[in-house]
């Protein structure tokens, strides 16, 4: 009797021992962790995910907002204990006020989206600290808007405003939050992609031209076909180009297991960079080029059918990669062309964005095919 006692004690203690490592031990890091009430996320968690060099999501609620905070392993360097709480309300006129719980910096950044209970009609959003810009935010969400912004939990409190769209024909604008790089079209590069036979410009009974064009909104450029086009080396101007992926962050579920490692902390791929190109050139052209300049993979086919070069993968992200309505799109100015980035011609001034979809473009602000 007294062995059958002493058995019980033994196996007592043992599963106390072991309810007590399940507490204090690691956490499943392939699933969404809640935030705790006061919002500490323990040291030996941050540590976890930077030993594993996984991805870590911690999910919180503030006044009916969702948000959640995605951390990359490869990115801390020191790992302590943070406060991931946040606070959030939405204010009169559109603005949200976003402040965090942390005192102290995390040591490294973040990202952090914020879902929304409504739709914004801008394509990006910035975070103010008394009037003064601090944070960017790319806008994603299909139903209503997710803000994305990356930070290391030192800004406090902001306000987060979206961003005015961008006039046609206007100069490159900067902001001392959004430093720009500067690149110079390479000399001597005549292999452009877009050699296709010669275009008869017809425009069909059904509204669209031989190339399935659907009509091109008013005031918007017109497609320019390749072949009818000459680069005009002796003339050049300035636009910005930037390419990033964070939607990718809201859907981590649906993204293929071996392209996790591709994915930035933040989304961002390249920056906003302005970059000088000749007169006549596609944006499709200054893709190849800018991508070729800064080690940036990226892979295209011609289709003959669209007469327009087809973009399959940027950072060896590709279509598919992130569920079956996922891929590459681009927009000049605040729109979403509906022809193929070798037919839209640049000018001097424009505004290009190159976003991967998880949704056939109604996340990121679009709605037409994807692939550029």
């Amino acid at each position: 009797m007294k062995k059958i006692v002493s058995l019980f004690l033994a196996l007592t203690i043992m599963l106390s021992l072991c309810a007590c490592q399940g507490n204090f031990g690691g956490v499943n890091l392939n699933d969404s962790i809640a935030i705790p009430q006061d919002g500490v996320i323990k040291e030996n968690i941050v540590k976890q995910i930077q030993s594993e060099n996984a991805i870590g999501v911690f999910t919180g609620e503030s006044n009916g907002i969702r948000y959640e905070w995605t951390i990359f392993g490869s990115d801390i360097t020191v790992p302590k204990g943070i406060n991931l709480a946040v606070n959030i309300t939405e204010t009169i006129g559109g603005d949200t006020k976003v402040t965090l719980g942390a005192t102290e910096p995390f040591g490294f950044s973040a990202l952090l989206s914020v879902y929304l209970n409504e739709t914004w009609s801008a394509q990006s959003a910035t975070g103010y600290t008394e009037e003064q810009a601090v944070v960017s935010a790319s806008l994603t969400g299909s139903k209503s808007t997710i803000l994305n912004m990356t930070m290391d939990g030192s800004v406090g409190s902001i306000v987060v405003r979206p961003d005015e769209l961008p006039e046609e024909e206007t100069t490159v604008p900067t902001t001392e939050s959004e430093p720009t790089e500067s690149t110079q079209p390479t000399t001597g590069n005549d292999d452009y992609l877009s050699k296709p036979e010669s275009s008869d410009n017809q425009v069909y009974t059904n509204g669209k031209d031989k190339y399935n064009t659907d009509p091109v909104p008013p005031g918007k450029p017109k497609p320019v076909e390749p072949e009818d086009t000459e680069v005009n080396k002796s003339k050049s101007y300035t636009c910005t180009f930037s390419i990033e992926c964070s939607t990718i962050l809201n859907n981590l579920d649906m993204l293929d297991p071996d392209k996790l490692e591709m994915v930035p902390s933040g989304g961002v791929i390249l920056k906003k960079t302005t970059v000088t190109f000749y007169e006549g050139e596609s944006v499709f052209d200054v893709l190849q080029r800018i991508c070729k300049e800064k080690g940036i993979h990226m892979e295209a086919e011609w289709t003959p059918i669209y007469n327009s070069a087809y973009v399959e993968g940027i950072h060896n992200l590709y279509e598919f990669d992130c569920g079956a309505l996922s891929g590459w799109m681009y927009k000049v100015n605040g729109w979403y062309p509906n022809y193929g980035s070798s037919r839209y011609q640049l000018k001097d001034g424009d505004v290009v964005e190159w976003r991967y979809t998880c949704d056939l473009g109604n996340d990121v602000g679009g709605g037409y095919a994807v692939g550029g």
